[in-house]
């Protein structure tokens, strides 16, 4: 009699050529029982545990006996034998079952004579599979020991044969199958070794440093662990291959050292001999204040770039904007800004100050850190980013930062306005020597002029290297000065001396740079790229105009391709803005706003591509070309980049008379604040827009950012908060006749009532609201609503009524690109399964949600189902299992900052499992 079973995928028996249909359930997991064992007494007792591992029947030997005649009538009365102890035996073949012929060959493969050999036969047991061991079989008993075990027998094959074919030169032809497996497995560091081993050895190096900074940021987000040692080394050879080697993975912000730096020798040995006497402090805080414009950040750059050699893992910069107009950076914006530079995920920054700084410490530990922190107000702006680990410090500050030394232990050091000898240097380092020894008694009077200060000496000095004579400037500067100080009552002003500086270095400028200047002075974010800045200016070529800025010293580039004014310039340039006629600053604005707008719509196209976005109606049109973007990590890359301008602009446009792109930017940004940006953070943005859609008198718009903001309410879980402000939001769309906006307020009605367990109110508003996307041919929103009406009908118990909703929504959903709504519908489905002890059914629903929410990198919601998994896996007798699970749950939540982590802890702490 001849036999062939197969397992290793989809379930196949076959004797004498004839296939056998064993019924699934208890009857196929008593067969698999002795099929594992064949050949090999099995005892009642060991047969009973794994077919009814929570609860048995009343007599599991006589059911036992009751499925092992059915099985010799299917298979053959011969082939299960009755031994003595109570004990049966499976007598076939080995070689019959092909997780026998899986695992005879890899003991064949590791008795290999040659690697040869060995790759012949495990390709060979590779083979075998077909699928997912015992697929369509639920067993606690096989998804607990049998199915995780023999997964990693592949894995370990796997392995070693992807191990063999790199030593035999096979590289190309293996990376299609290496981005398939990480893709599946993305936290299987093994597997990415090959695929970067793999590429780099292709001659795909560029690829190689991409997939190393894929599964860098997968094993910190996912797993909060760093790298392994292998990884780190495996990147750093393909960095230091070749001569243009790219950046560090690690940020390198400092900015560039100033070529024409000259003087203050004894402030830099002043600043030396600080950080030699720092002792054996881990941390060290050197502070440096003075006047504006005296050169603070200039000697703090030159002096960084002397000491960060000490100090290679991170360099960071930030311009903490002091004493800008529109107010300082907040330091828990500043904590954002810093982590997200360090390369953590926004969705995990929490929303909390003490959060932020205690994450950013735990980010920078362990990691040799010079931090530069630019025109700080306080020491209250500081002490939230200061790290913990082996760090410098720098801060520079007009306040002498007196707290920071005295609580913190940071070291002061005050800038004073240059000596004369000192001015003359830097001006003769400037235009040259040579220019200023010709003529020393008009060089000491132009050093006056400037009062000694350095930012005014620079800017005058690059107008003096186009004049006839030093003489000739001495004259137009006292001019302006005196024109100026007549205007001026101010004492003690030091940009008194600097207006007239800037007033005669921008009268050289050209039409065109002068045009950008003016318009630099609108701009109320920190800084400006390239791009923005030539939309605002309308000019295709505006790197002409800033690079003659940069040149005049009014613009500093102290990131490539992005640009920012001193503060005291930005003054100045805000002065000069008002030179342009009232159109021409409206166009500018207008400008500005459309490329912003329509900007953030091609980005949200690639963050949610199925999105209806009706708001966008009426919306004012851009006059120059928007940004385009080729990739979901593109598109969010950018909006990362620019989230800090983005606020400014969006509070600067409802402030000031442009209210309808205020709100239709904020609702553009809706996707990006569901995946990245905390809550509190979005119930105030979302406040603020819909003032300014009501300012803007557009019901639309208030219609629009009411249901926002009760969204964001609703994920806080403030239900009885959020439902007022859909009801308001349904109410607008009501009168104005807009189905779809209907349609979504009246599905977010009933979601909120779901939750609520107010089951006949969520049963009316999601019953509506499904006829009503039936009738708009909206087969996304038709899911969200069947989703919304399964929940409610669990909550009235009845939980088959449920899964049939579940499951039209996950088979419409299927294939639709909408990852993150199957999730939610495979979680919903998991909880339905395991109200009805479905525990086999439910278990494999989460896994299959928290595999989608981990690619969309949507960990909010990861961790909520990896609550519910835990839960029924301590139902269904793993306790070990759901503390693990649970534990992970609670890391997630923490980075989060979510409020149920301190009730998971609790539960945790309580529980009794291990």
């Amino acid at each position: 009699m001849r036999h062939d079973v197969r397992v290793l995928g989809t379930w196949h028996v076959h004797v004498d050529g004839v296939a056998v249909d064993i019924p699934a359930g208890q009857l196929r997991v008593l067969f698999t029982s002795l099929l594992l064992s064949a050949n090999k007494p099995v005892r009642v007792d060991r047969l009973a545990e794994q077919l009814w591992p929570e609860r048995g029947p009343a007599s599991t030997r006589g059911s036992l006996h009751t499925y092992v005649r059915r099985l010799r009538k299917l298979l053959g009365s011969e082939l299960i034998q009755t031994g003595p102890g109570g004990t049966y035996q499976l007598t076939i073949p080995t070689d019959a079952i092909d997780v026998h012929r899986f695992r005879d060959l890899l003991d064949q493969a590791r008795t290999a004579k040659t690697e040869t050999e060995e790759l012949v036969l495990l390709s060979a047991a590779l083979e075998l599979w077909r699928g997912t061991p015992f697929e369509d079989m639920y067993s606690t008993w096989l998804d607990r020991d049998v199915i995780p075990r023999l997964t990693e027998e592949w894995f370990a094959a796997t392995g070693r044969r992807i191990d063999l074919q790199l030593s035999a030169g096979a590289s190309e032809q293996l990376i299609p199958e290496l981005y398939e497996l990480t893709a599946q497995y993305p936290a299987r560091e093994s597997l990415w070794l090959q695929l970067i081993t793999a590429l780099h050895r292709a001659g795909r190096r560029a690829e190689a440093l991409t997939a190393y900074r894929q599964v860098r940021d997968i094993l910190r987000d996912e797993l909060g662990i760093e790298p392994s040692q292998r990884l780190v080394e495996l990147q750093r050879r393909i960095l230091m291959e070749t001569d243009d080697t790219p950046a560090s993975t690690s940020p390198r912000q400092l900015p560039h050292d100033i070529a024409r730096f000259s003087g203050r020798a004894e402030e830099l040995d002043a600043l030396d001999e600080l950080w030699d006497n720092r002792g054996n402090d881990g941390l060290v805080i050197i502070s440096i204040d003075g006047a504006p414009g005296v050169g603070k950040t200039t000697i703090a750059i030159r002096w960084a770039h002397r000491i960060v050699h000490m100090y290679p893992d991170v360099q960071l910069y930030l311009n903490l904007r002091g004493y800008a107009p529109e107010g300082p950076v907040t330091p828990a914006a500043a904590a954002e800004t810093l982590l997200r530079s360090l390369g953590v995920p926004n969705e995990v920054i929490p929303s909390g100050l003490d959060e932020r700084s205690a994450l950013l410490r735990s980010t920078l530990s362990g990691r040799r850190t010079l931090l530069f922190l630019d025109n700080a107000r306080d020491a209250e702006q500081v002490r939230p980013l200061l790290p913990s680990t082996t760090a410098l410090v720098i801060v520079t500050s007009r306040n002498q930062l007196r707290a920071l030394s005295i609580r913190d232990g940071a070291y002061r050091l005050t800038l004073h306005r240059l000596a004369r000898e000192q001015s003359l240097e830097l001006l003769g380092a400037a235009i040259g020597q040579p220019h200023v020894a010709k003529d020393i008694s008009s060089a000491g009077k132009l050093v006056e002029l400037c009062d000694n200060l350095p930012l005014a000496i620079a800017i005058v000095a690059e107008r003096a290297l186009r004049a006839a004579s030093l003489r000739e400037v001495v004259n137009a500067l006292e001019d302006e000065q005196a024109r100026l100080d007549n205007l001026d009552t101010r004492d003690d002003n030091p940009y008194t001396s600097l207006r007239a500086a800037l007033t005669w270095s921008y009268q050289a400028l050209s039409a065109q740079a002068a045009a950008m200047f003016r318009k630099l002075g609108m701009y109320p974010g920190n800084d400006i790229s390239l791009q923005t800045a030539s939309a605002l200016a309308d000019m295709p070529q505006a790197q002409f105009a800033l690079d003659q800025l940069v040149a005049a010293h009014l613009v500093e580039e102290r990131q490539p391709g992005r640009y920012e004014l001193h503060d005291l310039v930005r003054l100045y340039a805000a002065e000069t803005a008002g030179q342009d006629t009232v159109r021409e600053q409206n166009e500018a604005a207008r400008r500005l706003l459309g490329w912003y707008l329509h900007t953030t719509t091609n980005a949200d196209h690639f963050m949610d591509p199925g999105r209806h976005r009706e708001f966008l109606v009426g919306a004012p049109p851009t006059t120059v070309p928007a940004k385009d973007f080729t990739s979901v990590h593109d598109a969010k890359a950018w909006f990362t980049q620019e989230y800090d301008s983005l606020r400014s602009v969006t509070a600067w446009a409802a402030a000031h008379g442009y209210p309808e792109y205020a709100w239709r930017i904020a609702l553009n940004m809706t996707t990006f604040f569901d995946y990245a940006i905390p809550w509190d953070d979005g119930v105030e943005y979302y406040q603020a827009a819909h003032k300014a859609a009501k300012a803007a008198g557009e019901d639309l718009g208030e219609a629009y950012t009411l249901n926002s903001l009760g969204c964001v309410l609703l994920d806080m879980g403030k239900q009885r908060a959020a439902i007022p402000r859909f009801q308001a939001s349904r109410t607008k769309f009501q009168a104005l006749s807009n189905l779809r906006g209907t349609a979504m307020t009246t599905g977010n009605l009933g979601l909120a009532h779901v939750e609520l367990a107010e089951t006949d109110e969520a049963v009316e508003y999601t019953s509506q609201a499904l006829e009503l996307y039936e009738r708009l041919g909206d087969n996304r929103g038709v899911c969200r609503n069947l989703d919304n009406l399964g929940s409610a009908y669990a909550n009235k118990g009845e939980y088959w009524t449920a899964v049939e909703c579940f499951q039209k929504a996950v088979a419409l959903n299927h294939g639709s690109g909408h990852s993150d709504n199957e999730a939610w519908l495979l979680t919903h489905l998991g909880d339905a399964y395991a109200s009805l002890k479905e525990y086999p059914r439910a278990i494999r629903a989460y896994r299959q949600a928290v595999d989608l929410f981990r690619h969309t990198g949507n960990g909010r919601h990861m961790a909520q189902v990896l609550i519910d998994l835990g839960t029924t896996l301590d139902a269904s007798g793993h306790p070990g299992l759901a503390r693990g699970i649970w534990e992970r749950a609670v890391g997630i939540m923490t980075d989060l900052a979510d409020p149920r982590a301190d009730d998971l802890r609790e539960k945790l702490a309580a529980f009794s499992g291990s």
